[in-house]
């Protein structure tokens, strides 16, 4: 039963741990549309477009 008694204390002190830790992030925290003054955030890469196939057939294409 002592190790009942401990669990609260033992949650506290890892929480504790993992918030001054902050879970390994690095800088300020902030959200994506409102960063701090002279922060660039980079761009994300522009999206491919699919091909379509080479022998596409159309539900116009007659024979």
């Amino acid at each position: 039963m002592r190790s009942l008694r401990l669990f609260p204390a033992a949650l506290a002190a890892m929480l504790s741990l993992a918030l001054l830790c902050a879970c390994g992030q690095k800088g300020p925290l902030y959200l994506g549309e409102n960063p701090p003054a002279g922060t660039k955030i980079p761009k994300p890469a522009a999206p491919k477009p699919v091909p379509y196939p080479a022998d596409a057939a159309g539900p116009d294409k007659r024979d």
